[in-house]
Parts: C-alpha cells; structure tokens; sequence
C-alpha cells in the first residue's frame, strides 16, 4: 500500500487565521508535487460489528468521545470510542429501544437518517427520504426523538415527506445554535435551534433562479470557521456570515468529492475518480500546514476520532474497520 504525498497551496486567510469574511478569500489552487513512501501512516487495527451480525453504517459521525451511526441492523445507534478507541462500546441502539426511543413510531434510517448527520450541543439532527429527525443525546444511553419533520402520527397509513427538511449534507455554525442542511440539488436551509425543536429561518438557492440543476451535494463539514461542501464535481467552500447566512467562497473543480469529515486540525475530503481526473480515487486530508496527504481507501462512510487518531470506515457494508492514523510517518515530521 503506498501513501503518496503533496504540496498545497491555500489561503493564508483560511489555514492561517481562520477569518470569516468572504470577501478575502481566495480559490483554493491544489498544486500537486513528488509523491513519497507514507506506507505505515494507515494501520488497520480491528473490525466491529453490531451483535456480531452484519453492520451497514449509512451515515457515521464523531462528536467527542460519542461515534453515532445510522444504518443496519441497529437503526441509530451510539457508541464510545473514548474510553478505549480500538474497542468501541454500544451504549444505545434504536433496535433495542424500538418502543421508548419515540412518541410517534414508525421511525427507520431509511426515512430519517439515511441522507445527513449532524451534532450540536446533545442533539443530533438526521434526515432522510422522509424528512428530518431531532435527537436528544443528554444521556447516552437513553437517547430520545425528542420532534421529527414532518410527524408522522400512528393513524398515518403511508409515511409523510416534507422535502424542506431532506438533506444530503447537514453541518453547524462554529460558535452559534444553527444547523444547515443542505438539500441534494437546490437550496441549503438554515435551522436555528431552539429548546427541543429546529425551525427553518432562511433558505438560500444554489443558483441564482433557485431552479434544480446543481448537482449533487453529498457531504459536508465545518473546518476553521468555514463550511466545506461536497457537490461531486467540485468542493465548494462558504464562509459564516454576522447574521449567520452562508456566503459562496471559492470552489474547487479539481476534485470530484463524495464525503467531507473535518477534525479541528484536518479537513477529510474523499474523491471518487472520474474520466478527466489526474488524480487518484481516495481520500485526502488537508493540514493546516498547507500541505495534504493521500490515503488509499475508499469507505462508503467513515468518521475521524476529534484528536484525528483514529479513522472508522464502512469499506464493505459487513462491519466498520478501525484504523490507527501514524502521523510521525503520514507528515515525515511537520
């Protein structure tokens, strides 16, 4: 296995000192120099699985010592990779706690947390084909629907959709109680958080016309003060206005991004090889040291531990692989 690594060039603005005004950022230029021998970065350490049956993560993410997961057989599930990160611990699953774990029943990761994730403070927002699902993690092990959108009541014969609220990216202000969401191909809503509810306060259009044609968002993140937005064929970057609207920064057409996870020292972006591309399929992680490095691994989903030692990767649909991040050997000392 080969770890190949290279120079990049950014914005002093963005990797240096985290500013927020849109109007001094620059295109983000990747230039791409001597690959070299970064073999023992990436260590594979062990596989987990749910009960030990089959384990599809659909959507994973970090926040502290908390990984949750959407998917099967578990539903959502939370574990802590705190304690002993080699050895994640389930503290709460959706599939042992079908009858206390929502008010209005009926709930699936297919409906509402197959599409996007996203923490703040002890809630987690989801959402899926359906619409979006608020969850209060205050106790770990009891987590708790606490309202989803739209509600669907148990005389409901089919399941209700509210497209406002189906997002395929779903990140949070750095320091304020939003989240966004950001639809597949046509606007991006601001959600303010509130005691046990979000409301959508402003939605901003892709395009100028608001019409559907952009294509297609697939992940997101929050890195130094900025929003990261996967779009497949591009990157796009925003900055967080005063009044906490998105301002369109620079984008970045040289990747073709599936999946963006950010730690507070790295920016994750996975990249799916396309005819035209110079670059390989995999996943990149940008430094704050203006440089990145390529890691070979092509994960359905994956999450990064907050001190960036540790990757979770769904590689196969079967279980989530750990593997420990060598950074000695992944930055040859920077």
């Amino acid at each position: 296995m080969q770890h190949r690594f290279f120079m990049v060039t950014v914005s002093l603005c963005l990797f240096i000192s985290g500013c927020n005004d849109a109007r001094t950022l620059e295109r983000i230029p990747l230039l791409f120099g001597d690959s070299s021998d970064g073999s023992t970065g990436l260590i594979k350490r062990v596989t987990i699985r749910f009960d030990k049956k089959e384990t599809s993560a659909q959507q994973m993410l970090i926040r502290g010592a908390s990984m949750y997961l959407s998917g099967r057989p578990f539903g959502f599930s939370n574990w802590d990779v705190g304690s002993n990160p080699l050895a994640p611990r389930i503290q709460f699953a959706f599939s042992d706690n079908i009858q206390s774990f929502s008010p209005w029943g009926g709930w699936t990761p297919d409906y509402y947390a197959s599409g996007a994730m996203g923490s703040l403070g002890p809630y987690v927002l989801t959402s899926g084909v359906a619409g979006a699902s608020l969850i209060d993690m205050s106790n770990p092990s009891q987590a708790r629907e606490v309202d989803r959108y739209p509600r669907r009541e148990l005389s409901d014969l089919q399941v209700p959709q509210d497209p406002n609220f189906i997002y395929k990216a779903i990140i949070t202000h750095p320091t304020e109680n939003y989240f966004y969401g950001f639809r597949e191909q046509d606007f991006v809503a601001k959600l303010r958080l509130t005691s046990n509810l979000v409301s959508i306060e402003t939605k901003q259009n892709y395009t100028p016309n608001g019409q559907k044609g952009t294509c297609c968002v697939l992940g997101g993140a929050t890195f130094i003060n900025q929003a990261f937005i996967a779009f497949r064929s591009s990157l796009r970057q925003y900055s967080f206005s005063s009044n906490g609207e998105l301002s369109p920064g620079p984008i970045n057409n040289e990747v073709n991004p599936t999946n963006v996870v950010s730690t507070n020292d790295y920016l994750f972006v996975q990249h799916q090889a396309i005819p035209g591309n110079t670059l390989a399929s995999g996943v990149y992680i940008v430094t704050k040291q203006n440089t990145s490095i390529y890691l070979p691994i092509l994960p359905i989903a994956f999450a990064v531990s907050q001190d960036s030692r540790y990757l979770y990767a769904n590689l196969d649909n079967d279980s989530v692989s750990v593997y420990e991040l060598n950074w000695a050997a992944l930055t040859g000392g920077y």
